[in-house]
C-alpha cells in the first residue's frame, strides 16, 4: 500500500486546495472570512467573482482547450462544515484549524473533530478546475454557498441570475460511483415545554448521569444504519430510575446539532442519600441491556455517575412531561418506499436543552414530498398539544424530484463506465441537498450529485479515502473533456 503524507497529498491540487480552507474556520454562518479568501483567490487568478450579503461566491471560467464552444457547466458546492467534536477536546471551531491525520489510506482528525470533507472536497476539486490551464472543459460558473448545512439560507438567497446555465454538478455526494439524482427536502422541528420549578431540599443527594459513547452521524444518509441515539436513550434510563426509587431531574441535555445523530446526554437527578447503591445498581443493569442492544458499541459506550451541585429541580409533572416528549417524539425511519426500499421519510430528535424554565427539544425532519414532511411535522404538532407545550417550525428547505430523462447523469454514468469498466448506481439520497433550490431558480436545470467516498459525516469520525478522491479527481477530469 502506497505511504502517503500531508504534503504528498498537497501535490495533488484538490487536496492542496482542500487543506488551505481547513486552516479556515467555516463553520455554518461562520463562513465569511473562507468566502473572502476564495473571492481574494479568484481576483488572483485573474477569474470574474462576485460577493453576496450571504457570502455566496459566483465565480466564471472560459471554456478551454478544446471546450470553448460546449454548453456551459454549473459546477457548485458549500463552504461551510458541521462542527462536531469529541467530549473532552479543547477544539474552538471559530479560530482553530482543522488538523489533518493520515491513517492508512484514509485522512481523518485522528477522531477529534469533523474533519469538513463534506464539502471541502468538492469546494477543492472546483477550485482545482478554476485554476487548472491544462484542463479541456467547456465554460464553468462555480458557485459556492453558504449555510447549508443549518437552514440552507446561502442557496436561498442565491441571486437566480448566477444559476446561468441549463446544466450543474453539485460535488456533494460521499460515495464513489453514486450518481445522487435527487434528495430529501425537510424542515426543523422545536418543541418548547415551560417547566415549573422548586427547590431541592438539603437532605437530597445531587448527581449528574453522563452518557457517551455513540459515535453518531449524518441524520438522513445514516438514519437508517441503527447507531443509536443518545437523547433516547437518557430518556429509557430516567423512566428505569422512576421505575425503582424516588428521583427528581434538575436538567436534562443532549445532542449539539439537529443534523447530527446525537452521540451524547446528560442528566443532573435528584435522590434520597440512601437510595444512591439502588441507582448504581439500576444503572450498572441498564448498561448491560444496553450493551447487547448496541453490540458494535460495547467498547466505547459508558455511563459516568458523580456528585454535583444543583439549586432547584422540576416539578414531577413536568419531568413526566419530558419523558413523554422522548418517548413520543418522531425518530428514525418514517416511510420507506414498497418497490426500491428508498427512505422516503425520516426523523431525527437530534438536541434537548434545557435554559431556566424552560426545556426545548429539536429534531430534523426529513421527506421526499411535501406531504410527508407536514404529515411528520403534525406528529410534532400533536406531541406538543399533548403536554402543553408550544411547537415551532423552521429552515425549510427544497426537495430535488428524479428526472426520469436526464441526459447529464446519461453522459457522466457512460463516461466513467468506459473510462473505468464500472456501472455507477443511481440513487436519491435521504440527506438534503442543495439541487432542489437551483431547480426553483432554473426551472428545467439538468443537474446531478457525484463525489468521492468519505464516510462518517456530522460525526468527529468523518474520514475521506484517499485513494477515492484521486481517483475521482482523475475521472472528473477526463468526464470534463469528453462532455458533449
Amino acid at each position: 500500500m502506497k505511504e502517503f503524507t500531508i504534503e504528498s497529498l498537497r501535490e495533488n491540487p484538490l487536496f492542496d486546495n482542500f487543506y488551505k480552507i481547513s486552516q479556515i474556520p467555516h463553520g455554518s454562518f461562520n463562513e465569511k472570512e473562507l468566502s473572502d479568501w476564495i473571492y481574494n483567490w479568484a481576483k488572483e487568478k485573474d477569474l470574474e467573482v462576485k460577493q453576496d450579503d450571504y457570502s455566496n461566491l459566483v465565480i466564471k471560467k472560459d471554456g478551454q482547450n478544446g471546450g470553448e464552444n460546449k454548453e456551459p457547466l454549473i459546477l457548485q458546492a458549500h463552504i461551510d462544515m458541521v462542527c462536531q467534536k469529541v467530549d473532552g477536546s479543547d477544539h474552538d471551531f471559530k479560530k482553530d484549524p482543522i488538523k489533518w491525520v493520515i491513517e492508512d489510506e484514509w485522512l481523518t482528525t485522528g477522531g477529534e473533530t469533523t474533519l469538513g470533507a463534506d464539502n471541502g472536497l468538492g469546494v477543492g476539486l472546483i477550485m482545482a478546475v478554476l485554476e487548472s490551464k491544462d484542463m479541456n472543459h467547456p465554460p464553468i460558473t462555480a458557485l459556492f454557498t453558504t449555510v447549508e448545512e443549518d437552514d440552507f439560507s446561502g442557496a436561498s438567497n442565491l441571486p437566480s441570475e448566477w444559476v446561468d446555465a441549463d446544466r450543474a454538478i453539485n460535488l456533494d455526494n460521499c460515495e464513489d460511483y453514486v450518481i445522487i439524482a435527487g434528495s430529501n427536502g425537510g424542515t426543523g422541528a422545536k418543541i418548547i415545554l415551560e417547566t415549573n420549578r422548586e427547590k431541592i431540599e438539603d437532605s437530597k443527594k445531587v448527581l449528574k448521569v453522563e452518557f457517551s459513547g455513540l459515535v453518531g452521524g449524518h441524520s438522513g444518509a445514516d438514519i437508517n444504519k441503527g447507531l443509536g441515539n443518545s437523547i433516547l436513550i437518557m430518556g429509557r434510563l430516567l423512566e428505569k430510575y422512576r421505575e425503582n426509587f424516588e428521583v427528581s431531574l434538575s436538567k436534562i441535555s443532549g445532542g449539539t446539532f439537529r443534523l447530527a445523530i446525537p452521540r451524547s446526554s446528560e442528566a443532573i437527578v435528584v435522590i434520597n442519600s440512601k437510595d444512591e447503591d439502588k441507582l448504581r445498581k439500576v444503572t450498572d443493569e441498564f448498561l448491560k441491556l444496553i450493551y447487547h442492544e448496541y453490540s458494535k458499541f460495547k467498547d466505547s459506550i459508558k455511563i459516568e455517575i458523580s456528585e454535583t451541585e444543583a439549586k432547584d429541580k422540576f416539578k414531577d409533572e413536568d419531568f413526566v412531561k419530558i419523558l413523554d416528549i422522548i418517548k413520543l417524539s418522531p425518530n428514525g425511519v418514517i416511510d420507506v418506499n414498497a418497490k426500491s426500499f428508498i427512505i422516503e421519510s425520516s426523523c431525527n430528535l437530534g438536541e434537548v436543552h434545557t435554559e431556566e424554565n424552560e426545556v426545548i427539544f429539536v429534531s430534523e425532519i426529513r421527506a421526499m414530498r411535501d406531504s410527508q414532511i407536514d404529515y411528520t411535522y403534525s406528529r410534532v404538532e400533536s406531541l406538543a398539544r399533548l403536554v402543553d407545550a408550544k411547537d415551532e417550525q423552521f429552515a425549510r428547505y427544497f426537495g430535488w424530484e428524479f428526472n426520469e430523462n436526464s441526459d447529464l447523469r446519461k453522459q457522466y454514468k457512460d463516461i466513467i463506465k468506459d473510462i473505468q469498466d464500472i456501472d455507477c448506481e443511481v440513487r436519491v439520497s435521504p440527506g438534503g441537498l442543495e439541487g432542489g433550490y437551483l431547480i426553483n431558480k432554473r426551472p428545467g436545470l439538468d443537474i446531478i450529485c457525484v463525489g468521492a467516498l468519505h464516510t462518517g459525516l456530522h460525526s468527529p469520525d468523518e474520514r475521506a479515502n484517499i485513494n477515492s478522491v484521486l481517483t475521482f479527481y482523475d475521472n472528473f477530469k477526463v468526464f470534463l473533456e469528453r462532455l458533449n
